[in-house]
């Protein structure tokens, strides 16, 4: 008799589990990292007062694309002059090169085109969202 009651019991015990509201295992939301941009250092192009600068950053070449070309210039902390990406126009894209023997960083080239960006010259450098003072080497 008692083992017919522990049976009956457990039986019913497994019917109310089995009626009980499910739980869903919450599926996570896949979240995109963000993209990554590590500002290096600016130099003026060899031998040129007047003309580019460039911009070393540790960037993967995709990320870079999905950023505005607008969104990405040099901004001299004193004057407020800001100095565009230069942009190849036959084909419209930025003038990025890879540096080698560095996977994953690239020169961004910028006009100076007054001549106002000179060595120790202190500048905030945009790329997107990221930002950061530096001075010119």
């Amino acid at each position: 008799m008692a083992r017919n009651r522990s049976v009956f019991l457990a039986a019913i015990f497994f019917l109310l589990a089995s009626c009980a509201a499910k739980k869903e295992a919450a599926i996570p939301t896949p979240v995109e990292p963000q993209a990554q941009v590590v500002i290096i250092q600016l130099q003026l192009a060899e031998g040129q007062e007047k003309g580019q600068a460039r911009l070393k950053i540790r960037i993967q070449e995709k990320e870079l694309a999905a950023i505005d070309p607008e969104e990405i210039y040099l901004e001299d902390e004193t004057t407020k002059t800001k100095y565009p990406v230069v942009r190849l126009q036959r084909i419209g894209v930025l003038a990025t090169f890879g540096v080698p023997g560095e996977e994953g960083t690239r020169y961004i080239m910028f006009w100076n085109h007054d001549g106002g960006l000179k060595i120790g010259k202190l500048v905030t450098a945009n790329i997107g969202k990221h930002r950061r003072s530096m001075l010119v080497r």
